[in-house]
């Protein structure tokens, strides 16, 4: 019976901090920016035998500025998130200057952007974005509600 408490007992501690590491934390990215401020969503060329027929796209630069302080000198992945809204499907596809990956991410998902030790207050780059959309796009204004979460290790 001591044996079944003790192995009780580790499991459940490795359960809580297993809950520990999947706990993300939202980081404060207020000062990231795109340029320019609002960006139109433009018809594709329809092309005979292509998947992505009737889509819209838009190319934006984001100046990307995380506020890491709380963060220095500790170890994890940052990842960006882009929830699930009402409207259709956004795919995001983008590269970097190199402080964070490249990558792709669909609404609803989040893709890692950044693994290591957190090197400082602030986390820092510029990413040049395509916004794509299929053709049930239906408003003349959205916000997209990208944000960036830490999962510590």
């Amino acid at each position: 019976m001591r044996v079944f408490r003790r192995l009780l007992t580790a499991a459940l501690g490795a359960l809580m901090a297993c809950s520990a590491w999947a706990n993300p934390h939202r980081l404060d990215d207020s000062l990231s920016h795109t340029v320019p401020p609002n960006v139109q969503m433009q018809w594709l060329p329809l092309t005979r035998g292509q998947s992505n027929a009737g889509a819209m796209e838009a190319w934006v630069r984001v100046n990307i500025r995380i506020d890491t302080r709380d963060w220095m000198g500790r170890s994890g992945r940052i990842y960006m998130v882009l929830p699930r809204d009402q409207a259709s499907s956004i795919e995001a596809v983008w590269t970097t200057q190199g402080r964070l990956q490249a990558g792709r991410l669909m609404s609803g998902e989040r893709t890692l952007v950044f693994a290591g030790v957190i090197p400082g207050a602030t986390l820092e780059d510029q990413m040049q974005v395509r916004l794509r959309s299929n053709a049930d796009w239906s408003s003349n204004s959205r916000r997209l509600n990208f944000h960036f979460e830490l999962d510590a290790d």
